[in-house]
């Protein structure tokens, strides 16, 4: 006997188009975890919670004496389920199917890969039960309910504390009414005959069911646990820190149990937890960690990562999330610390390598009339820098200089209102720090080549190119559009201005150090403020010089996500001389976020 679907379920079909660099694509992850479904001689109906390396059901099923498989395809007018399963009622019924290649019958296949969160109906031949194990990446996105009929799938529980078909169903209206009980639902026994669930069963891990949904619904489970964005925890290569969400919808308060899957490898990953003061703090990811979920509550949870402790390029986990009621859901979770190509290493780099942008927020200037002079400074030239309670000096030689004066005291006072000042700089693979007035992202192409079967392969990914040099432009593509065409992103400050586009800073670009530089403007620089180009008396300026210092503070006790490795922060310090017979001195504090790990210049 048939029973035909109550509505009409209809095809949608979502077309995405994504332009992503290559080196994005490189960088996917698949973290993996095992499952295990039993295979009973007869009819099977089973559910996958992942999806393996090798899709193909010929790999998955390689080993195993599966005579058939079956997919519901949802097609228009499409039977929901037979009530007596044999492979002419599942044929006619309009059912995807494989058999073996070695059958005769094998050239009428027309399923040919499993998918993960699908479900699949196997008739298995052997005179006793097998385990088949799957070895795949699962994934938090489930299937659309198809509203006013029966649906074929699975279900996250927790093996080790299967719930009942009702505790499990009762948050949900579209399932279960407090008028009617549990809507309708069938199991599969052996014999290839559906039975009708009762409330009192229990749902098992790796089974598929028909279940009728009365209307539309979005119910996955009584505990819902998932990331705000995609389908597991991608931190990729650029995201420090992401959000998770947790929600009880049933009646019950519980302790949602967090577990790594990979442990006892130490993962590099941290969780926010707000002290008494407001402020957070990030101590690493315990497992198991356990977060409170209040009765029909919500909360979300901020995970971050900590790249500067990760041992290799790429970390992969699978975090199992539990409520104690018999929800299970598995999240993976994949962190990018840099693209390696296939078959090579990457060439040694400082830790800081790229391109840093951020602001220096003035707030503070020495006062130019106070204070007695020194003159005649002709061999160096000392700044010193004070961060509080830390007085560092930087000596930096300069150019001999006869009226550079400089007053003892030079400590900045506070002023009435704030300045910013745009900051780009550079940190080649040598640790090499350069300040920069402007700079132009690009894109390179990778390449391929051939390898020994002939099949093309990455020779050499594309990546992200930093110009200084305007010349150099027509060589690459670039990295976003504008009326549809390729273009380049111009990145500039106007708080510096020297004859070059590169201004070398000596010291170390770290924590706990400092770099600075000294720009030097001539006395006949086309730029230089006191110069006119038409008054007879200002054809020639006065020499100015910027002493730029930038002092890294030390590693705070309480580091934010991606501290130290994408950001940095400090004291900005500079020394003005040439503008007036006193040098003016400015301070405030500065803040660095590398935007790019690209470690070279014009190539």
């Amino acid at each position: 006997m048939k029973t035909p679907s109550s509505s009409a379920s209809l095809w949608r079909l979502v077309v995405c188009l994504l332009s992503l660099p290559l080196a994005a694509l490189l960088a996917r992850a698949t973290p993996t975890t095992t499952q295990t479904v039993t295979l009973n001689p007869g009819w099977n109906a089973i559910h996958l919670e992942v999806e393996p390396a090798n899709p193909d059901l010929s790999a998955v099923f390689d080993g195993v004496a599966a005579d058939s498989v079956w997919a519901y395809g949802n097609n228009l007018g499409q039977p929901d389920f037979i009530a007596e399963v044999t492979e002419t009622a599942l044929a006619k019924a309009g059912w995807f199917s494989w058999v073996p290649t070695n059958r005769v019958d094998a050239f009428q296949n027309n399923l040919f890969q499993v998918q993960v969160n699908r479900s699949y109906l196997v008739k298995f031949t052997g005179a006793t039960a097998a385990t088949l194990t799957l070895s795949g990446r699962p994934t938090t996105r489930t299937r659309a309910w198809l509203p006013d009929s029966y649906n074929f799938r699975g279900l996250p529980v927790d093996p080790a504390l299967p719930p009942t078909f009702l505790s499990f169903f009762r948050p949900s209206t579209a399932h279960y009414s407090t008028k009617t009980g549990l809507a309708a639902m069938y199991r599969l026994d052996p014999t290839g005959a559906w039975q009708r669930i009762v409330a009192t069963d229990l749902v098992l891990r790796g089974e598929a069911y028909w279940i009728w949904c009365q209307g539309g619904s979005d119910f996955v489970a009584p505990f819902v646990a998932a990331p705000v964005f995609g389908d597991g925890l991608e931190f990729g290569l650029s995201a420090d820190d992401v959000e998770l969400d947790l929600k009880n919808l049933g009646n019950t308060a519980f302790n949602a149990t967090v577990r790594d899957l990979g442990a006892p490898t130490p993962n590099p990953l941290s969780y926010a937890q707000r002290l008494s003061d407001q402020t957070l703090n990030w101590p690493g990811l315990p497992t198991p960690w356990v977060r409170p979920v209040p009765t029909g509550a919500a909360r979300r949870e901020r995970i971050a990562v900590r790249r500067a402790d990760m041992t290799t390029d790429l970390f992969e986990t699978v975090l199992e999330i539990t409520d104690g009621l018999g929800t299970r859901h598995l999240l993976p979770v994949s962190v990018t610390r840099a693209l390696t190509p296939v078959g090579a290493a990457l060439p040694a780099v400082a830790a800081h390598a790229g391109l840093w942008v951020g602001v220096a927020t003035l707030n503070a200037v020495s006062e130019a009339h106070s204070g007695p002079l020194t003159t005649n400074i002709s061999q160096g030239f000392t700044v010193q820098l004070e961060t509080n309670a830390v007085s560092r000096i930087i000596t930096t030689n300069l150019v001999p200089h006869s009226v550079v004066r400089t007053a003892p005291s030079m400590a900045p006072t506070p002023t009435g209102s704030e300045l910013g000042l745009r900051l780009l700089l550079h940190v080649d693979a040598a640790g090499q720090t350069r300040l920069l007035k402007e700079v132009i992202e690009m894109w390179q192409d990778g390449t391929t080549t051939n390898d020994a079967s002939g099949t093309a392969i990455i020779d050499r990914p594309g990546r992200h190119v930093l110009l200084t040099d305007d010349s150099l432009v027509g060589r690459y593509t670039g990295v976003s559009a504008r009326d549809g065409v390729p273009v380049g992103r111009r990145l500039s400050t106007a708080g510096f201005d020297f004859a070059e586009n590169e201004l070398p800073m000596s010291g170390v670009f770290d924590i706990g150090s400092s770099v600075v530089a000294t720009n030097t403007m001539s006395d006949t620089f086309a730029r230089n403020p006191f110069k006119h180009r038409y008054h007879p008396d200002h054809q020639k300026g006065y020499e100015i010089r910027r002493v730029i210092g930038l002092e890294f503070g030390a590693a705070p006790a309480n580091p934010p996500p991606g501290y130290g490795e994408r950001v940095l922060d400090g004291i900005y310090r500079e020394t003005v001389s040439g503008l007036h017979r006193t040098n003016i001195v400015v301070s405030g504090a500065f803040r660095l976020t590398r935007i790019a790990t690209t470690a070279v210049l014009n190539q």
